[in-house]
């Protein structure tokens, strides 16, 4: 019985929120569709001569709804299966033109662009797709000029592609699969090559350009010119750098170490806190929730600068919060992921998590770890200020010779599975060890050494000779291949 309340609570809240969701997608549609009277006119046969698309996307804002983007995306679509054509041209029109953004700096150009790239809202059928077509061809008709009608036909065909090659590995693609999707990615591209003028005018033909590169697997030389004119065009666009940091992965044309050697070149070639900026932007955008070989390439230090570059030039956004959050989890930085998950709270993206239970439990490892982890970083700045005075570099050698013989001991106990360990040793006035830490979580290595150290303490034991002054710290970096050469 409780398993059966469980579910229909569930139940209850998806209803409840697919209510929610509905009326805001109804009321962004109200203001679009005040929006398109303006256009027609004042009710005297005139048109406006310079149209405004009069209407207020206030109440999507990514600052406080993770979901703010996704909604507006499926309004853009919603619009679209209402025929409101010249609603559509007229949005698109003003955000390429005011290159106009979200709070979080996502333009509104790619989001309207996503919203219309495939039947709104869910997983489309064959029947979504077909009407989805006739209406993109019913816009082009009506509206003969419209770009955002062309390039939109161009990334429906490429996500039509991905349709029905599916998003698993390469060898589970059947024969038939592989055949429409290069079908479809190659009528992508012949729409494209039709418009070939638009490449000066909208920066989502290049952007839709590569991602016929990815379908058709174009080499890295052909790649890497194609991004340079989309940069000459449009060089604060984020989405083409990184989609080229997605195709030069290893599980593409490239190899591990290549996305971040490439967000690095273009975030010193960009400079200052604008390519901090991008370097942040890059990463994102092929962070994975999953365990990631990519990311242990990417500078910690330089993603933390280019998070706040961001939010202090576009303002916050939860979705960047939360993309900050897994950073610094897969850094084991908690001192930084725990104000961020105290931040999101609620808001979590399960684009970014995957899953609720992924972010949860990082959640509270950051709640657990982070006072601990500040504390250790505090009793490291007092270990380099000791080291820093005149007395230091003899005190700290003295100390390293005194432990070789605990760490010998330990080492011929759990030497084979033994790692390099840092120990913040904290010796008293009459020398003895009355504490030990470690940021990191220590093996069974560090952890032997940690007890011996302990049991010392227990014993009243000297551990060295007294200090230069009282509650002294000091560092010691424990490497036990150093310990198993100079053992011999």
């Amino acid at each position: 019985m409780a398993s059966q309340t469980q579910c229909r609570t569930c139940l209850d809240h998806s209803l409840l929120m697919a209510a929610i969701r509905i009326t805001r997608v109804a009321t962004l549609l109200f203001m679009f569709c005040h929006s398109a009277s303006a256009l027609a006119g004042d009710g005297t046969g005139r048109r406006p001569a310079s149209p405004a698309c009069q209407f207020s996307d206030q109440q999507f804002d990514p600052a406080t709804d993770v979901h703010a983007l996704d909604e507006y995306r499926e309004a853009i679509g919603q619009l679209l299966k209402q025929e409101k054509f010249d609603v559509l041209d007229c949005l698109a029109d003003n955000a390429r033109n005011g290159k106009t953004r979200f709070s979080g700096g996502g333009w509104k150009l790619r989001n309207i662009y996503i919203g219309l790239e495939e039947p709104q809202p869910g997983h489309p059928t064959q029947v979504d797709w077909r009407q989805h077509f006739e209406l993109i061809e019913r816009w082009k008709h009506k509206n003969e000029s419209s770009m955002t009608a062309k390039i939109a036909l161009a990334e429906s065909y490429i996500s039509y592609g991905w349709d029905a090659r599916g998003d698993g590995y390469s060898g589970d693609v059947s024969n038939s699969g592989w055949k429409l999707f290069n079908d479809r990615v190659a009528r992508a591209k012949a729409v494209l090559d039709g418009y070939s003028s638009f490449a000066n005018k909208c920066p989502d033909w290049y952007l839709a350009m590569l991602l016929v590169a990815q379908g058709q697997g174009w080499d890295v030389a052909r790649l890497h010119s194609l991004l340079q004119k989309a940069v000459a065009f449009e060089p604060d666009y984020q989405y083409y750098y990184r989609t080229y940091a997605t195709l030069v992965q290893a599980k593409w044309f490239g190899k591990e170490g290549d996305a971040a050697q490439f967000a690095e070149d273009s975030a010193n070639n960009t400079g200052g806190k604008a390519g901090d900026l991008l370097y942040f932007e890059i990463a994102d955008g092929i962070l994975c929730g999953c365990r990631d070989p990519e990311f242990p390439h990417f500078s910690w230090p330089r993603l933390q600068k280019g998070f706040a570059a961001i939010e202090k030039q576009y303002g916050p956004s939860l979705r960047n919060l939360n993309a900050f959050a897994l950073m610094a989890s897969k850094a084991n930085d908690w001192v930084a992921a725990d104000p961020a998950f105290k931040r999101i709270a609620d808001g979590w993206d399960k684009e970014v998590w995957l899953t609720e239970d992924w972010f949860k439990q990082n959640r509270d490892t950051a709640a657990k770890a982070a006072p601990i982890q500040a504390q250790a970083r505090d009793t490291r700045k007092a270990a380099e200020t000791n080291l820093q005075t005149p007395d230091g570099p003899a005190y700290q050698k003295d100390v390293e010779q005194k432990m070789v013989a605990i760490e010998q001991t330990c080492l011929k106990d759990f030497g084979s599975e033994a790692h390099k360990a840092e120990l913040l040793l904290r010796i008293g006035s009459d020398g003895a060890a009355e504490n030990v830490r470690t940021e990191r979580q220590p093996d069974r290595f560090a952890y032997c050494i940690m007890g011996s150290l302990y049991q010392s303490f227990i014993r009243k034991e000297k551990t060295s000779s007294p200090p230069p002054h009282a509650t002294y710290w000091v560092i010691l970096d424990v490497d036990p291949a150093a310990l198993a050469a100079s053992s011999k």
